[in-house]
């Protein structure tokens, strides 16, 4: 067992040289096979893990590492995070997290989202007859990746549609890791006070949607929550239900022009492919870069390093999600991949919740997208793409294609 005691560290979040692929300095992290010293931008130098085994163990149950960003050495992604996420109960461990998330798992179980499928796929082909009149080039993360989701979102919570916008603007700040604290909690600020005036009008006009269930069933007949409680899961599940699904649409539709002999396989038999296209989607992208994060709670050794209780802990899921020990050709896509061993929807009692209705909706997406448009091309060369490395989740500013 060794510790760590290098001054030299590479600043956090790394750089990618290729943006289809993790970090460099990730992916040597990982082929040296121990955790490393990263430096983030209060000057704390947490661990980064970049091994797919390695990640599991630090996420893993057995409360060695915990997930409350209130805790002394946090590695959090800004001073704002405590403030904006401190509350919330997938930022806690055991009894502050299992008994709320409970409360939210009937609205996303793989039963629930299956349901939606047909919905969804009304929302999907409705943004495709509208793009023509968009004129061309057409920009398909603001018409057609975000718009997606955000529409789903807001149906599932019981807001009008037109929230879309609202919805985007703000949590787009707050994931966004170098903007200034004022206007981080100033965009959070917007979005809980729209839903606490919604959550209180539903009250007098109840309806099926998940804020009107929240205030109604958990507030005001259960008692389980308190009402700032309730509207603070409301703003989760905005925040959470559409930004990263939204980056992987796009994220997938750019890989799907790039390489045409994927596109071909995933078209020739929808139904038999879209599953495993979205599984190795999410293991190719892992487009949640910058997370999940922890702290020691209890001396552990990783990889033959001492981790000591007190220290921040990075998972580097880019870089575990083409780990070569796990996977074969890791940096292949390959969408016929029957390896279901991914981890970018996270691991553990705290992976992702909304991730069967992410499935589905990326399921759809694709191939009603190219059986449309099947002479869909970038309007601009590749190398003009810009791509948000500044930001929770990876993924592209723009799309322009033409058809």
């Amino acid at each position: 067992m060794s510790t760590d005691t290098s001054a030299q560290a590479p600043a956090f979040p790394l750089t990618r040289g290729c943006p289809f692929a993790p970090p460099e300095t990730a992916t040597a992290f990982r082929e040296a096979g121990a955790p490393r010293r990263v430096i983030i931008w209060n000057g704390t130098r947490p661990w980064l893990i970049t091994r797919h085994d390695q990640v599991q163990q630090v996420l893993s149950p057995g409360g060695r590492f915990g997930a409350d960003v209130t805790l002394p050495g946090f590695p959090n992604t800004s001073s704002a995070q405590p403030v904006v996420e401190g509350g919330i109960f997938f930022r806690k461990d055991g009894d502050e997290h299992l008994p709320i998330r409970r409360i939210l798992n009937p609205d996303f179980t793989a039963k629930r989202s299956e349901a939606l499928r047909p919905r969804i796929v009304e929302l999907i082909d409705h943004l495709l007859d509208e793009l023509p009149a968009k004129g061309r080039p057409v920009d398909l993360i603001e018409e057609y990746a975000l718009a997606l989701p955000t529409l789903v979102i807001c149906e599932i919570l019981g807001v009008p549609s037109e929230w879309r916008h609202i919805i985007h603007e703000s949590s787009k700040k707050v994931v966004q890791l170098s903007l200034p604290k004022e206007e981080k909690l100033a965009a959070h600020r917007t979005m809980l006070d729209t839903l606490s005036r919604t959550m209180a009008d539903k009250r007098s006009d109840p309806d099926d949607g998940l804020l009107s269930r929240l205030v109604n069933t958990w507030v005001d007949e259960k008692g389980v929550l308190g009402f700032e409680q309730a509207v603070g899961l409301g703003v989760l599940v905005i925040a959470a239900g559409h930004e990263t699904t939204a980056n992987m649409i796009g994220l997938g539709i750019l890989a799907l022009l790039r390489e045409p002999e994927q596109r071909a396989i995933l078209l020739s038999n929808p139904k038999k492919y879209q599953s495993t296209a979205t599984e190795e989607m999410m293991r190719y992208w892992s487009m949640v870069q910058t997370e999940p994060r922890r702290v020691c709670l209890q001396d552990t050794e990783i990889g033959g390093v001492l981790i000591k209780a007190g220290e921040g802990v990075i998972c580097n899921l880019p870089a575990a999600n083409r780990d070569p020990d796990v996977f074969a050709a890791p940096e292949a896509l390959d969408l016929t991949r029957v390896e279901r061993k991914h981890i970018g929807f996270g691991f553990g009692i705290h992976q992702c919740l909304g991730q069967n209705l992410s499935r589905v909706e990326m399921q759809e997406a694709w191939p009603r997208l190219f059986h449309r448009y099947p002479a869909l091309r970038l309007a601009v060369d590749e190398s003009e793409l810009r791509f948000h490395d500044d930001a929770l989740t990876y993924g592209l500013e723009e799309l322009p294609v033409t058809w």
